[in-house]
């Protein structure tokens, strides 16, 4: 009896597997073909205020870091993605601007894939749709209106 339930079961198992046809690979990640419009490099600095003895502040400039931005844009979307680094490694310098790149969003992420085939994280801070206008002399323009964001607060990663 037990014989025959097993044999059943794996029959409509096989038959089951046969129609939903090849799996995707657990590990395997869908990247999206977009252009790198833009890179932001800024420093972070905040002041930490000293008191003197005349009763005076002076500003000590306290170096954060440095914060990257990049934007892509694929299809008629552009996403921002940012993250920071407390070293004055150049990560912006892996990329060209105008430049084809593949990444892909998962959640509140924008993972970039590097030239050496890892990726590189980004937090994801906005995505804009890209809208044709027309400019005064009939020339062709574009603007941009946000998209609902991803999540309401995010933290910016350390850049790696």
């Amino acid at each position: 009896m037990e014989l025959a339930h097993n044999l059943r079961h794996e029959a409509r198992h096989s038959a089951d597997s046969r129609l939903r046809g090849p799996c995707a690979y657990a590990g395997e990640r869908n990247y999206r073909a977009g252009v790198l419009k833009r890179i932001d490099i800024k420093d972070m600095t905040s002041t930490l205020p000293i008191p003197t003895g005349s009763g005076q502040n002076v500003a000590l400039p306290l170096p954060l870091g440095i914060n990257y931005q990049f934007q892509i844009q694929s299809d008629m979307i552009v996403y921002v993605g940012n993250c920071w680094s407390k070293d004055k490694r150049n990560y912006g310098s892996e990329w060209v601007v105008n430049d084809p790149i593949e990444f892909r969003v998962d959640k509140d992420k924008l993972l970039l894939k590097r030239p050496n085939k890892a990726e590189f994280h980004l937090a994801l801070m906005t995505r804009l749709r890209v809208l044709p206008s027309k400019g005064e002399a009939g020339t062709g323009q574009t603007s941009v209106e946000p998209l609902p964001p991803f999540a309401t607060h995010q933290t910016v990663p350390q850049c790696h």
